[in-house]
């Protein structure tokens, strides 16, 4: 049996803890025990412990990848623990704690994509970060070509790296009557065009380009309401330039949900207007796996996930008008979206699900776990 520890240091429920708890959804149980570590009352505990997986709460650290005050603290719960890999996401204390207490395997997810700094990426903070990475971790895991290329450009050796793309399970299928009574709560009509967005409204989402787009939309169609879940930093100001643009009407903040199947339920499409750290998108799988398709930006691995004309349509980033474009065009032409639906659902089956991707990591733990660390103390 090798004993993974995961540590994971959000607050909330973020894209790095949703892809965790698919993780231990699907583990072989029989081969992998697992032991998460999250900041105090973080949101994600209960779903890690609906899982059936136990869960070390820490006072240091919260929301922050490094923390000088976490590293004791989970030296700490490392010697107790005894895992035979420490695996962490967007925890640079962790990594240093790893280390520093000689496990043998050490994996760092790379959640994000973004356009490195030119001090990273040129001597001599090039090669500090790649010397920085080969002595903490032993493993390293990109969720996407884009975060991959963001960890070579900054000095990380490609052998280090693994891409294994996020996958999701299966949204629910929802019932009719709860699609209606959602409608209904959101005054949505049964023939309206639901455009939906599924991300954190955080200025790199795109939100306020999307919103751009909107009030070109529904100058040419009135009946599209756009729909906009998720919490954060930027929801007064985006509720003020819907305001500002005359569109509040049509457009719907819902904040942050649980369960957002209902709401890709009542969707028509799926929209991603990134223009940072977006690597492989859970709500574009999300999307796909009950047939909603997609418009999103070129930006980071969204090309990756979305084939033009086959699951949805690409557009530019921070393109406005492009993005409105391609909304009109799919509102005026069924059969294409019918057509980008059925590739979509095709697509997760092939490429997205949450069991394929963590039969991916299996096999790394498992390499891991049967070499010596080349890299401790």
């Amino acid at each position: 049996m090798i004993k993974i520890l995961n540590v994971l240091t959000d607050s909330n429920i973020g894209g790095a803890g949703r892809l965790l708890v698919n993780y231990l959804h699907n583990f072989d149980r029989t081969r992998f025990a697992s032991v998460v570590v999250l900041p105090k009352d973080s949101r994600l505990i209960p779903a890690v412990r609906a899982e059936g997986y136990p869960v070390i709460e820490t006072e240091y650290g919260r929301d922050k990848s490094w923390d000088r005050r976490a590293v004791s603290e989970l030296r700490k719960i490392i010697r107790e623990v005894k895992p035979d890999i420490v695996h962490t996401h967007s925890s640079l204390s962790a990594r240093v704690a790893a280390w520093q207490c000689g496990v043998p395997a050490r994996f760092y997810t790379r959640h994000c994509a973004f356009e490195p700094s030119k001090r990273l990426t040129t001597f001599p903070g090039k090669q500090a970060n790649g010397l920085l990475n080969r002595i903490l971790s032993t493993d390293i895991v990109a969720v996407a070509d884009a975060a991959k290329k963001n960890l070579t450009d900054t000095g990380v050796p490609e052998k280090m790296i693994t891409v294994i793309i996020n996958g999701v399970e299966p949204l629910r299928e929802i019932p009719e009557a709860e699609k209606e009574a959602l409608r209904s709560s959101l005054g949505i009509g049964r023939e309206d065009f639901v455009c939906g967005i599924v991300a954190r409204l955080e200025d790199y989402k795109g939100h306020s380009y999307l919103l751009e787009s909107a009030k070109t939309v529904l100058a040419a169609r009135p009946g599209t309401v756009f729909l906009i879940v998720g919490e954060g930093t930027e929801r007064e100001r985006l509720e003020k330039q819907a305001a500002e643009l005359g569109i509040a009407g049509s457009v719907i903040f819902t904040g942050f949900s649980d369960d957002v199947a209902p709401y890709y339920a009542i969707m028509d499409l799926n929209l991603n207007c990134s223009w940072g750290t977006e690597t492989s998108s859970l709500a574009l799988s999300e999307g796909m796996s009950v047939g909603v398709p997609a418009v999103a930006t070129t930006y980071g691995g969204n090309p990756y996930m979305i084939t033009d004309g086959v699951n949805g349509l690409l557009v530019p980033e921070k393109d406005a008008p492009a993005m409105a474009n391609a909304i009109l065009r799919l509102i005026g032409d069924p059969d294409l979206l019918r057509s980008l639906s059925d590739g979509a659902r095709r697509m997760y089956r092939e490429k997205f699900t949450a069991r394929a991707m963590t039969a991916q990591l299996e096999t790394l733990y498992e390499k891991a776990a049967a070499r010596k660390s080349p890299g401790s103390p």
